[in-house]
């Protein structure tokens, strides 16, 4: 078992033992600290979003600061783009939807209020009304499906 403060095993990223996603996501983020992953999301967020999507639940959870922190780093001024906010709480959201949900359970009040923080700060995440609404939907059904999984 992985214990809250070592690194994520290659079972942890892939507990299915053969995801393609899923060992992507171990090349790309697999051995790396917390420092060294948030370095290198930031260096491209684009490129490894969806890692997260696909990353088995431990090691999801022992990641999950890097994009806690990167969406929270979001200046406070009208953006170009989303920063990725869209995808990423898709992203949150597959983990919850999971048959196994036990290794990002403990996740579920920081995930809220990673979600109020979104919609709050909801300007600085899209270049228009437009994109701001289709994130801001996004974290609306991730904080509800949130809910229905700790509920089961």
């Amino acid at each position: 078992m992985t214990q809250e403060n070592s690194l994520p095993t290659e079972r942890d990223f892939d507990p299915w033992s053969g995801d393609l996603d899923a060992q992507c996501a171990w090349r790309n983020f697999g051995g790396l600290t917390i420092e060294q992953a948030k370095a290198k999301f930031c260096e491209n967020p684009l490129r490894y979003q969806e890692d997260f999507m696909f990353m088995g639940g431990k090691a999801f959870a022992y990641y999950f600061p890097v994009v806690e922190d990167y969406l929270r780093s979001i200046p406070d001024a009208a953006s170009e783009d989303d920063h990725e906010a869209w995808i990423l709480a898709h992203c949150i959201r597959n983990q919850f939807d999971r048959d196994d949900v036990r290794p990002v359970q403990h996740l579920s009040a920081r995930v809220l209020d990673l979600a109020k923080f979104l919609r709050v700060n909801i300007h600085r995440f899209g270049a228009d009304d437009d994109e701001r609404q289709r994130v801001a939907e996004a974290w609306t059904e991730l904080v509800r499906h949130v809910h229905v999984a700790l509920r089961s």
